[in-house]
C-alpha cells in the first residue's frame, strides 16, 4: 500500500470531516430517512432510495424531469448506484455491457469511444449529458463519482436540441445524504492493482449537505509490463438557501492514465480479420504508449420550486477534457498471418476539448376541465471548443512480427507536447416546448418540440479561416400512450431529430462545403408492464438516417442512409423473494442504403450485431442472511467487420460470477465483501469497431480486443 501514501493526507482529510460532522452516528442512522425531522423534503436524494438493484422506478427525461419508467413513451434503461457498486464497475463500456441496446464505436480504444444506441453512431457531445447537461463523451468517465446511469434509447433532439439518433447517455452525479454516510472501499485484482475509494456524504445542518468522492487506484494490468493509474477527487455541495431554493454545487478532477494494454488492429477485406487474439499477450501494445486522460468538470445547478405544481431548473457546466494518445496500432499484411506495428509519434490525436453547456426551464402542471397539462418551457445549449496538436499526424514503423508472436519494442521518443490551435469553435441552442395531457385514467398524449440553432467555424494550425456554418430548424416528438390497467402502458411514439450537416473533406471537389442540417426519423411502438415483481417492456422500432460522402464524381452531398429495424424485450426485478433478475435481448437490423458502390448497398453496418443479449441474476440464500451470488451472461452475435460485408466478427458468450456477503457486526459497522469474476472463462473475442468509412473507401477498418478473465475482491465498510 506504499503506493498510495501521497493520497493518505487527502483521504484522511475527506474522512476526518464526516468524522466529525458526525461525532455520534450510528450505522443504523444511514438508513434512517427520519433521524433529520427539520430536513426540508426536496433534501432525501442520494443514498436514499426506495429502489432495488434491479427494479430502478424513474429516469431523467430532459426538460420533462423524473419521471415513472412506465409511463413514459421511451426505452429506457436505467443503472442506478446499488448495481453499479455490486457489479464494480468504474467505466461507461463496463456499465452499458448490461445493456443490451448499446455499443461502443471505439476511436483509440473503448476509453475513448463514442456510446451508442441501436446501432446509431454517436456524437462527441450532442448525445452525452451529465445532470442533464452538455458534455464530452470521448474522455475516460468515473462510474465511481455518479450515481445513476441512464440510457434513453428513442431519440431525443425535441427534449436536448441537436442530436444523432442515438439515443441519449445521462450520467447522474452523487448528492449529499440526508444523513451522515462514511464508506471507505479497498479492492485488489488478479493481476496486482489495488485501488483506495472514500465516500462521505452528510447534511450537518439545515441549510447544507456535502458529498466527496477521493479515490487511487494503480498497478498491474492484464498484460506483462502494462499498468494503470487513475486518480478522482470529486465534490458536491447543496445549499438549501430557503425550505424551496436548492443550489447545487459540483466540482471533480479526473486523471486516466492506462498503458501498455493493445492497441487497436487495421485490416482490410484482403488481410481479412483473422480470429480473435490473447489479449492478455506482450507485445499488442508497448509498455510505454497508451492512453493519458485528464478531465476537470464544474457545475451549478438552481432549482427553486414555486407553490406545490411549478418549478424552475437552471444550471451550467463547464468542463475540459484533454487527451494525449501516444497510439500504437497494428496493421495486418494481405497474407493475414503477420502484422506491422507503428507508433504516433506527433501524438496527433492530443486533442483538448473545452464545452461550456446550460439549461433552463419552466415545469407546471394545470387544468382544462378535467384534462391534465402536464408543461414544460425551456432551453438547453453549449459551446463547444475543439483544440488539435500542430502537426498531424506522423507514424514510425516500429517492426514487423506473426500475430499470434508479437514483439515488444524499444521506446520511440514521441512529440506528446505539441502546440495546440483552436480547429473549430461550435455553438448549438434550443428552445423547448412539451405538453404531456392527461385525457383520463386511460389516455394520455406527450407532444414535445425544439427549435435548434447550430453553428461552427473552422480554423487551420495557422489560424486561418477554413469554414463557417449556420443553420437552424425544428425537431419534434409525438406519443400516445394508452393504459388499459393501472400495471400496464401500451405507445406509439413518432419522433425526429435534426444533427449538424457534414463539411466535405479535402479530397472532394467542393472541399469545404457545409452541408445542410441532417434530419433522423423514428417510429416506435411498445408496451410496458409491471407483472409482479418484475417490470417488462417491449418495444419494435424504425429509424432513418441520412448520409452524406463523397461519391464517385468526387463532390461530398447527402446521397444515402442508415436503416436500421429491430426489437427489444427486457425483464428487471424480483422473480421470487430470492431471486433477483436484469435480462434483455435486442434484435437489429442495421443496413446501409444507396452508397456510392454497388457493392456495400443494402449491407449490414460495421460493427453493429444482429443479436445481442445480457442476463444478469442474483439470488440471495435465505439459509445464510447477507449472502448472495449472480452470474452474468452476455452474448454477441456475429458482425460485419467491413463495408462490402467480406469480413467478418465471430459471435461470442462471455460468463461472469460474482458473490457478495454483508454483515453488520463488524463493531457495528456495515461490512460488504464483493467478489467478481469477468469472462470466467477466458473468452477471446473482437470487442469493438471504428469503421473509417461506412461507404466502403479504401480506408481500412479498426478492431479492439475484449479483456480477458479479469478477478477483483474488494471490502467496503460504511459508518
Amino acid at each position: 500500500m506504499d503506493k498510495y501514501s501521497a493520497y493518505f493526507p487527502i483521504v484522511a482529510g475527506v474522512v476526518g470531516l464526516g468524522t466529525l460532522c458526525s461525532p455520534a452516528v450510528h450505522a443504523a442512522d444511514v438508513s434512517d430517512s427520519s433521524s433529520v425531522s427539520s430536513m426540508p423534503e426536496m433534501v432525501v436524494e442520494g443514498q436514499q432510495t426506495q429502489e432495488s438493484a434491479y427494479q430502478p422506478k424513474s429516469a431523467t427525461f430532459g426538460p420533462l424531469g423524473s419521471q415513472s419508467l412506465q409511463d413514459m413513451p421511451f426505452s429506457t434503461t436505467v443503472l442506478n448506484q446499488e448495481l453499479l457498486n455490486d457489479r464494480q464497475v468504474s467505466s461507461l463500456g463496463e456499465a452499458l455491457q448490461y445493456d443490451p441496446s448499446t455499443q461502443i464505436e471505439a476511436r483509440g480504444g473503448m476509453d475513448v469511444g463514442r456510446p451508442q444506441s441501436r446501432g446509431m453512431e454517436g456524437s462527441v457531445v450532442d448525445n452525452f449529458h451529465i445532470d442533464g447537461m452538455n458534455a464530452v463523451a470521448t474522455t475516460a468517465q468515473p462510474i465511481e463519482l455518479y450515481q445513476r446511469v441512464e440510457v434513453i434509447h428513442s431519440l431525443t433532439g425535441a427534449l436536448y436540441g441537436p442530436a444523432s439518433p442515438a439515443g441519449d447517455f445521462n450520467l447522474e452525479l452523487k448528492r449529499p445524504t440526508k444523513n451522515y454516510f462514511n464508506s471507505v472501499r479497498a479492492s485488489v485484482t488478479g493481476d496486482g492493482t489495488r485501488l483506495l475509494h472514500v465516500d462521505v456524504g452528510g447534511t450537518p445542518i439545515k441549510y447544507a449537505g456535502y458529498r466527496f468522492n477521493v479515490l487511487k487506484e494503480q498497478g498491474e494490468g492484464y498484460v506483462s509490463d502494462s499498468w494503470v493509474n487513475r486518480k478522482l477527487f470529486g465534490g458536491a455541495i447543496d445549499l438549501h438557501l430557503t425550505d424551496s431554493t436548492t443550489l447545487e454545487l459540483n466540482g471533480s478532477y479526473y486523471r486516466f492514465i492506462r498503458m501498455g494494454f493493445p492497441g487497436g488492429f487495421s485490416y482490410s477485406p484482403t488481410s481479412g480479420l483473422p480470429h480473435a487474439l490473447d489479449a492478455g499477450k506482450k507485445g499488442y501494445g508497448q509498455s510505454w504508449a497508451g492512453n493519458s486522460l485528464e478531465t476537470t468538470m464544474e457545475s451549478a445547478k438552481l432549482k427553486q420550486q414555486f407553490g406545490k405544481n411549478w418549478n424552475l431548473t437552471a444550471g451550467i457546466l463547464h468542463q475540459i477534457a484533454r487527451r494525449t494518445m501516444r497510439s500504437v496500432g497494428n496493421t495486418f499484411n494481405n497474407d493475414g498471418t503477420t502484422m506491422d506495428t507503428s507508433f504516433n509519434v506527433n501524438g496527433a490525436t492530443t486533442v483538448h476539448f473545452s464545452i461550456t453547456s446550460n439549461v433552463a426551464r419552466v415545469n407546471g402542471t394545470f387544468y382544462t376541465g378535467d384534462i391534465q397539462h402536464d408543461v414544460v418551457a425551456g432551453t438547453s445549449g453549449y459551446i463547444w471548443n475543439v483544440y488539435n496538436a500542430a502537426g498531424g499526424r506522423s507514424y514510425v514503423g516500429l517492426g514487423s512480427s506473426p500475430i499470434d508472436h508479437p514483439q515488444s519494442y524499444s521506446e520511440v521518443a514521441g512529440n506528446g507536447s505539441l502546440p495546440l490551435y483552436l480547429a473549430s469553435h461550435n455553438r448549438a441552442q434550443a428552445g423547448i416546448l412539451g405538453d404531456t395531457i392527461t385525457w383520463n385514467r386511460y389516455f394520455s398524449t406527450l407532444l414535445m418540440g425544439s427549435y435548434n440553432y447550430f453553428s461552427s467555424e473552422g480554423y487551420n494550425a495557422g489560424g486561418a479561416h477554413t469554414g463557417h456554418y449556420v443553420d437552424n430548424g425544428f425537431s419534434s416528438n409525438v406519443a400516445f400512450m394508452y393504459k388499459p390497467i393501472s400495471n400496464v402502458t401500451t405507445y406509439i411514439a413518432h419522433g425526429d431529430t435534426l444533427e449538424q450537416g457534414g463539411t466535405a473533406p479535402d479530397t472532394a471537389l467542393n472541399s469545404g462545403t457545409s452541408l445542410s442540417p441532417v434530419r433522423s426519423r423514428q417510429t416506435e411502438i411498445g408496451v410496458k408492464a409491471q407483472l409482479g415483481g418484475v417490470f417488462t417492456r417491449f418495444a419494435v422500432f424504425h429509424i432513418t438516417r441520412p448520409m452524406a460522402f463523397t461519391g464517385e464524381d468526387h463532390y461530398y452531398r447527402e446521397q444515402g442512409k442508415q436503416r436500421n429495424n429491430g426489437a427489444e424485450l427486457n425483464v428487471q426485478g424480483a422473480v421470487t423473494s430470492q431471486l433477483d433478475v436484469m435480462g434483455g435481448v435486442t434484435y437489429l437490423d442495421a443496413t446501409l442504403k444507396d452508397g456510392y458502390r454497388h457493392n456495400v448497398s443494402n449491407k449490414r453496418v460495421v460493427g453493429i450485431p444482429r443479436y445481442q443479449a445480457n442476463v444478469l441474476a442474483n439470488y440471495k440464500f435465505m439459509a445464510l442472511p447477507g449472502f448472495s451470488v449472480n452470474t452474468n451472461v452476455h452474448y454477441v452475435s456475429k458482425r460485419a467487420a467491413d463495408a462490402t460485408n467480406e469480413v467478418w466478427a465471430g459471435s461470442y458468450t462471455t460468463l461472469d460470477l460474482g458473490a457478495k456477503y454483508v454483515t453488520n457486526k463488524i463493531y457495528g459497522k456495515k461490512l460488504t465483501v464483493r467478489l467478481n469474476a469477468t469472462n470466467l472463462f477466458d473468452r477471446k473475442y473482437w470487442a469493438a469497431f471504428f469503421p473509417r468509412n461506412e461507404y466502403g473507401s479504401s480506408a481500412t477498418n479498426t478492431a479492439f480486443l475484449g479483456e480477458p478473465r479479469q478477478l477483483r475482491l474488494s471490502g467496503t465498510i460504511e459508518f
